[in-house]
């Protein structure tokens, strides 16, 4: 159930990145905007801690991500052409994406794609691949902090690592590994939550002071702050021992691929009867869970009778 928990609140953290302004001040923006800074790298750590450490055919595999992931993405795609009025020529030719958060399902589908070779790489070669996982730190976590401050850097910034594949395998370790993370205390970890989001805090802060400029740069998926707070916070959850699998939790965790897809719209709509922030935060989380749960319960399962 840990997961179905984690998969729940990193979806409301990616609707309040979307929705979170400086409507009640900048410090309030800073430390809202630390807290959901980690929605995307959950979801991704999610997905390497379910997939990773299985042995699957490939044809298997890729049967079940097109299955689950195609249909609905597909049909969203038509409604927000026409909502959004786009061409279809740019988007047929790659040129354009119909929805800005769309990018996540084309990165996590190229994840999948080189999921089945991850798998083997793993199973045989757990201890070198860590390597690869320290380069991916160095390259992409702790170079751009050190960047920013003129500091002295990893001499090879430009190591050929997709930014996000050090989380995909990170969920793989923490699953493999998760009876010795089990054993460190939750004090520690919760330490390590809070240095990153003061790394990510004190850097915005800093700069704010220093030029004017506010800046979302250490909340980004990648920065250091944001790195520790991703760690800290799935393995926090990780830890807890829950016996049986709650069903009310395991609907609303299914049902946040169709209500991540969906939530734009809801937010479309949401904003045109206020602009409050809180107001359009917890309106397109709730609905767009709610619609999300109303596809699993009796959508999906129409079409599972039709054998579609």
């Amino acid at each position: 159930m840990a997961i179905d928990i984690i998969r729940i609140l990193a979806f409301i953290f990616i609707v309040l990145l979307h929705t979170v302004n400086i409507q009640y001040g900048v410090n309030i923006w800073i430390l809202l905007y630390g807290i959901i800074s980690i929605g995307v790298n959950l979801f991704i750590m999610v997905s390497g801690y379910l997939l990773l450490d299985k042995s699957e055919k490939m044809s298997v595999f890729f049967k079940k991500r097109i299955k689950g992931i195609f249909p609905l993405f597909i049909f969203f795609n038509v409604v927000y052409i026409f909502v959004n009025k786009v061409k279809i020529m740019p988007v047929l030719q790659g040129k354009e994406i119909v929805a800005p958060h769309f990018w996540y399902i084309y990165m996590i589908l190229g994840l999948y794609f080189i999921t089945p070779w991850l798998q083997k790489v793993l199973k045989f070669a757990k201890k070198e691949t860590f390597i690869i996982l320290i380069l991916w730190f160095l390259c992409s976590i702790l170079n751009p902090h050190l960047i920013k401050f003129d500091l002295p850097r990893i001499p090879f910034s430009h190591f050929p690592i997709t930014e996000f594949i050090g989380y995909y395998i990170l969920g793989y370790y923490i699953k493999v590994d998760r009876n010795k993370i089990k054993k460190v205390p939750f004090s520690i970890i919760i330490i390590i939550y809070l240095i990153g989001f003061f790394i990510s805090a004190i850097s915005t802060k800093y700069v704010l002071l220093k030029t004017g400029n506010r800046i979302s740069d250490f909340f980004d998926k990648n920065s250091l702050g944001t790195f520790f707070m991703t760690v800290s916070f799935f393995t926090f959850f990780i830890k807890f021992d829950f016996k049986n699998r709650n069903e009310i939790v395991k609907i609303i965790a299914n049902s946040t691929y169709f209500a991540f897809l969906v939530h734009l719209l809801v937010l479309k709509i949401v904003t045109k009867i206020s602009d409050e922030m809180i107001f359009k935060s917890f309106s397109t989380v709730i609905i767009s869970i709610l619609l999300g749960i109303v596809y699993e319960i009796f959508v999906k399962k129409f079409f599972a009778k039709l054998k579609l």
